[in-house]
């Protein structure tokens, strides 16, 4: 025999005005009047054949055996509120694939990430990386890829989403034994390349109105944090991406030159795709990038010049 049930509505509208010990603030809460909340719980008295509150200087308050009735009446609707929600995202995509550079993964990504995971523990983001900034040559069907430069591709919408500034930067001790006051003495240092961008020097020096006199020299690196490695070795003096570039920036392990004088690429960006099958945990974790990417731009036009740690180079000469 199955037992007759209370009315489901008056259920949630007592339930309401327990927890808040007042019949008004129940029916803000529920957006219904006053009145139709005590019809409510008129009628749950009703059924019972009992009183359920009693009024006070402050409200309502529940009768003993109501608190009871109501601790069992909120368990039950909170367990009917997280079966609803498995319900209706069962079968939704909860893990996003990701593919990025190394440098963007090991240097920007990676050590965010864990403050999304803390915050969104049911999405698995899978990260991978391409040795090559090429995205046509990708066989994975992944759902968000980013790249230092704006892409295209059917069924997906691409955002900017973190400013792209480069810099001159070297370790305290290598400026300490190899002083460089003006952009010029940069001339005399050991510069350090990367294969993908070989012309960032030569663009730096351009903008900070520097003329060689011939081929620049230096040191040819494969990867981003190679070169970036060799610089805080030490080795000489790299051009890199701020962004990047932040925790070194911060704790004084490099530091940028000329403050007045940077590269403004076209920006990092995101391609996501936007069919009706792409879940939301990929908006929310497309929302979470588009944060984490407004808050460091905002932190590296907050240092400006003047203002980056390290400061100018000719600080460093003693």
């Amino acid at each position: 025999m199955t037992a007759r049930l209370p009315p489901l509505k008056a259920l949630k509208v007592f339930e309401a005005a327990a927890r808040a010990r007042s019949l008004t603030l129940a029916a803000a809460e529920l957006h219904i009047t006053h009145s139709a909340v005590s019809q409510q719980i008129r009628l749950l008295e009703t059924h019972f054949g009992r009183p359920l509150f009693v009024r006070s200087v402050r409200g309502v308050e529940p009768t003993e055996a109501a608190l009871l009735f109501y601790a069992e009446v909120k368990a039950s609707l909170d367990r009917i509120a997280l079966a609803a929600e498995q319900f209706a995202r069962a079968g939704e995509q909860r893990i996003v694939r990701v593919n990025t550079t190394p440098s963007i993964a090991m240097r920007w990504l990676i050590p965010r990430l864990s403050s999304f995971q803390i915050e969104n523990p049911r999405i698995e983001i899978r990260v991978t990386t391409s040795a090559t900034d090429g995205i046509d040559e990708l066989k994975e069907p992944f759902d968000l890829i980013i790249r230092r430069a704006p892409m295209l591709r059917a069924g997906h919408e691409c955002v900017r989403f973190l400013d792209d500034v480069s810099a001159p930067l070297a370790s305290p001790r290598y400026l300490a034994q190899h002083p460089v006051s003006v952009p010029g003495d940069c001339l005399r240092a050991a510069l350090l390349h990367l294969s993908s961008r070989r012309d960032a020097w030569a663009r730096w020096l351009a903008a900070a109105g520097v003329v060689p006199a011939g081929p620049l020299g230096g040191h040819l690196y494969e990867h981003f944090f190679l070169s970036l490695q060799a610089a805080t070795a030490d080795l000489g003096i790299a051009i890199g991406s701020l962004a990047l570039v932040d925790e070194d920036l911060a704790s004084g392990r490099l530091c940028q030159l000329f403050p007045d004088v940077v590269l403004r690429d076209q920006g990092f960006h995101m391609l996501f795709r936007t069919d009706r099958e792409a879940a939301s945990a990929l908006s929310v974790f497309a929302s979470w990038l588009a944060r984490e990417g407004a808050r460091a731009s905002s932190g590296l036009r907050a240092l400006g010049p003047g203002k980056t740690p390290g400061a100018m180079a000719g600080e460093h000469k003693q």
